[in-house]
Formats: structure tokens, C-alpha cells, sequence
């Protein structure tokens, strides 16, 4: 029997078949444009780093979201357009990391002082939400949105679709009943265009941004991507509420003796630790905000010298603030204890490598946006830019519905932002990088396009095929608005 065990228990190498195979044709792929002769004015950096780019972004969107982020910083090495330590700095060392690291830590200190469950009171006691069912789903779904305004997608869908389970329940509906159905649809897309909406805590927005201002040199404020977001986001919304009214036709009959009041917690006076919390967050937030409004109507040296602190300063001293200031003896915040077990590394470096390889396809070194003005830039001349922005806006939310949202912001604004520096001012930069941030932020589809569209399809109030339904419907509403209403927008804020 000893010996039978040791012979099941002996080790041997081995992978399964799929997986073995994403990852030699990815390898491939970069081995092919390894060798691929350059043609001008692309160059063989160029060429290298394309076959790079393609195969990494594949393995992170097919077979994992980590170890990839870390060969490609040794591949690009490799390319000629940086050393490994460049390559290092460039990623890891990007201000988006630490900016994305502290808006982590701020917002699990949020959730932590029972604020949110607070705001989740507040706002579902009002009276006009009781005032009907189809008012109470499309405040649920507002709620949904206004949470994932200033935190994170992944944990405003958990705490979401945990209380409106809550809600069926003492409604008594199961997973095969059709208002579930809707409701979970809309709440968790409404999550998703909240997140779409603000740059506040949110690693997408931030890195569209990160890639923006790594191809050119210049600075996109929080608060042009607020002014973008906020208005296009809401008529997305509210164009969901509305097409959700005309479709739908759930049961509601059994709103009748509905009390919610008996789904909420008990909310007793604000302790001081969570008015701290909330204190501190909000200050920070507008510490973010400020700089840019004020820069849009003085000139002042003390505005300039306040912009020149950027985000991730006040980040840092928020966190700082939290670790410091103690209440009973104890910290607000325990730092140490959430960055030993709360945060989540690996999205880190998947946004890192997403950062980083944005600003090597621009890189002068490759030719790569010399080949997208000779060759590409022609081919749009004679097309309106309006035209050329929504077959971007199109292409970059169809990607971010199929594959990584994270790929997709990465490759989309590449192109985007290169193709504008190419256009000779017919494409606004600003504008671009806006519509690709935001299109790749919308996911409604499938369960790879982004964690919470799989925490949607894997709940059990849900149905796929009404998943697949609204998701193909807000896919189309989603391109024409942020490609028509979205791009003017951007454009507007920098005169373009």
C-alpha cells in the first residue's frame, strides 16, 4: 500500500492542451515579427515591439494576468527601444501604480467605516424611491451608479448584487422569475457606467490617461475626464432606463406590501471614525478635482504651483492622514494590514505593463506613428473625423465586450491618440483618448470582458440570454453616444 502511494504521489511536468497551445502560438506570433524585415518607416525596433505588444497583450487576455506583465518588460528590453531598468522604470515606476495603489487603499477604508452602507441607507429610505416598482429598480441601478462613481467596479457589484438579493428575497422572487432578471442587469450595467464616468478610484480611466500622456507628453486633469464622463455617462443611463421600460414586462405585482425598510441595516449616529474616514476621503477627492477648475479660470502662479502637485500627491497624503490620525488608540486606517492582504498585486502589474507598453509603441525609435501617417492617416482624409472617431469608438467597445477591458484601453488608445498625432489637428488627441478610455470601460456582454459581467452571469438571480440581450442593445447605444455626443465633448475641453 506504501509503495502503491509513492507511485501515485510522483510529480511529473505537464499542461493542459489549450492553454499549451495559446501559449506557443503567442509565442510565435512575437517570434514572427522578431524576424520580419521592417518596412520603412518602420523600423526593426519597431517591428519587435509590435510582435511584443501583440503576443503579450494575447497572453494577458488568453492564459493569465500576471506573468505575462512581467515578460514583456524583458522582451521589450530586448526590442532595442529601452533597457530592461527603463523598462522597469516605466512601468512599475509609473505615478498611475501608486496613484491606483493608494485609491485601493482609500477605498477599502471607505467601505470599512460602514460609510457605504450608510450612503445605501440614506439614499434607498428617500421617499420617491417607494413611489413605484419601475422607480424603486431604476433607483437601485442608481445606487449601482453613484457607488462605482468613487470606488472600484469589482466591490460596488459585490455589495450590489448582495443586497438586491436581499431585495428579492423578501419579495419572494427566485432565479427563474423575470424581474430579477432585469433588475440584476441594470444594477450591475449601471455599475459599470459609473465607473466609466469617473477617473475617482478607478484603474481604467486611470490608464487611458497614463497612456495618453505617456505617447504625448502632456497632462489629461481628473477634471476633463470628469467633465467627459459625467454628462456622456448619464445620458447612457438614462438611455438604458428608458429602453429597460419599453422592452421589459416583469411581474411586479408583488411590490405591493413591499417594506425597505426590512432589507436595510440599521444605521445608528455617524461614529467619529467613520466621519474621519469620509472626511478624509471626499477632501482628497477634491483635492484631485479643484486644481483643474480652478486652472480653467486663472492663471495665478498659487493655481499653477497647485496643479503642479498632481493626483497622486494628495493620494498619498490621504493614506498617510488615515495611518496617522488615531481614534481609541488606533489608527483610522491599518496601512500595513491592507497592503499586506487587501490589495490585489496582480491588477497592478497587468496596469502597469498596459502603461507602459502604450509609450513604446509611441516611442520614436519604432516608426510605428511615421507608418500610421504615411500609411494610415491617408486613408481617412477623405472621411469625416466624426466617421473615423465612432469606427474607433465601435471597435474599442466591441474588443473590451470579448476580450480584456484592460487590453483594450491599452491597444484602442494607442492607436487612437497615435492616429491623432498623425491627422495634422483634423483628430483631437484629448478627444480620442476620451472616447477609447471610456468605450473600454463600458463591458455589458460576455464574462471575459470584465469581473463584474462575470459576477453577473454567475449569479443566480440571472439570465444569459436577457444578459446577451440588453448587452448587445447598450453595446450600440453605448458607440453612437460616446462617438457623437462624447468626442464634441472632449474635443471642447481643449478648444479642439
Amino acid at each position: 500500500m506504501e509503495k502503491q502511494a509513492l507511485r501515485t504521489e510522483k510529480q511529473r511536468f505537464s499542461m493542459e492542451g489549450p492553454t499549451l497551445i495559446k501559449i506557443l502560438a503567442c509565442f510565435a506570433i512575437i517570434l514572427i515579427f522578431w524576424f520580419i524585415p521592417p518596412v520603412a518607416p518602420l523600423t526593426q525596433v519597431g517591428m519587435r515591439v509590435i510582435g511584443v505588444f501583440i503576443g503579450v497583450i494575447l497572453l494577458l487576455s488568453l492564459v493569465d494576468t500576471v506573468w505575462p506583465a512581467m515578460l514583456a518588460l524583458v522582451l521589450l528590453s530586448r526590442t532595442g527601444v529601452a533597457a530592461l531598468n527603463a523598462t522597469i522604470a516605466g512601468s512599475l515606476g509609473s505615478w498611475i501604480i501608486y496613484f491606483v495603489l493608494m485609491s485601493f487603499i482609500m477605498t477599502h477604508a471607505l467601505n470599512e467605516s460602514g460609510f457605504t452602507d450608510r450612503l445605501v441607507g440614506k439614499f434607498m429610505s428617500m421617499k420617491f424611491v417607494s413611489k413605484g416598482p419601475w422607480i424603486f429598480t431604476f433607483s437601485m441601478a442608481t445606487l449601482g451608479m453613484l457607488l462605482s462613481c468613487f470606488m472600484d467596479q469589482v466591490p460596488a457589484t459585490a455589495f450590489m448584487l448582495a443586497f438586491v438579493s436581499k431585495v428579492y428575497k423578501e419579495l419572494g422572487y427566485s432565479g427563474n422569475d423575470e424581474y430579477p432578471h432585469l433588475a440584476n442587469i441594470l444594477t450591475v450595467f449601471g455599475v459599470n457606467i459609473g465607473g466609466a464616468m469617473t477617473p475617482i478610484s478607478h484603474s481604467l480611466a486611470i490608464l487611458g490617461i497614463g497612456i495618453y500622456e505617456g505617447a504625448t507628453g502632456q497632462t489629461l486633469s481628473l477634471f476633463s475626464y470628469l467633465a467627459f464622463g459625467v454628462p456622456t455617462g448619464l445620458i447612457l443611463f438614462v438611455l438604458m432606463c428608458v429602453t429597460a421600460r419599453i422592452i421589459a414586462r416583469p411581474d411586479m405585482s408583488r411590490f405591493r406590501d413591499f417594506k425597505i425598510e426590512n432589507v436595510l441595516k440599521h444605521q445608528g449616529p455617524m461614529t467619529l471614525r467613520e466621519g474621519t474616514t469620509a472626511f478624509i476621503f471626499f477632501a482628497t477627492v477634491a483635492m484631485w478635482i479643484l486644481p483643474g477648475i480652478l486652472k480653467m479660470f486663472s492663471g495665478a502662479a498659487w493655481v499653477n504651483t497647485l496643479n503642479g502637485f498632481g493626483i497622486t500627491f494628495w493620494a498619498i497624503l490621504s493614506v498617510v492622514a488615515m495611518a496617522v490620525v488615531s481614534i481609541d488608540g488606533k489608527p483610522v486606517l491599518d496601512v500595513k494590514t491592507v497592503v499586506n492582504k487587501n490589495i490585489n498585486w496582480g491588477i497592478l502589474l497587468f496596469i502597469s505593463i498596459g502603461v507602459y507598453l502604450g509609450s513604446a509603441m509611441s516611442a520614436e525609435s519604432t516608426g510605428i506613428v511615421a507608418a500610421i501617417q504615411e500609411n494610415i492617416v491617408p486613408l481617412t482624409q477623405n472621411v469625416s473625423a466624426s466617421v473615423v472617431v465612432f469606427v474607433i469608438a465601435v471597435a474599442a467597445i466591441l474588443m473590451t465586450n470579448f476580450a480584456s477591458n484592460v487590453s483594450t484601453i491599452t491597444v484602442m488608445t494607442g492607436v487612437g491618440v497615435a492616429l491623432a498625432l498623425s491627422s495634422g489637428g483634423v483628430i483631437n488627441p484629448v478627444g480620442i483618448a476620451l472616447v477609447t478610455t471610456m468605450s473600454g470601460s463600458c463591458a455589458y456582454l460576455l464574462p471575459s470582458s470584465f469581473a463584474t459581467i462575470a459576477m453577473l452571469h454567475g449569479d443566480g438571480y440571472s439570465s444569459r440570454n436577457q444578459i446577451y440581450l440588453y448587452g448587445i442593445i447598450m453595446i450600440v447605444v453605448t458607440s453612437l453616444i460616446i462617438g457623437f455626443v462624447g468626442y464634441p465633448i472632449g474635443c471642447a475641453l481643449t478648444g479642439g
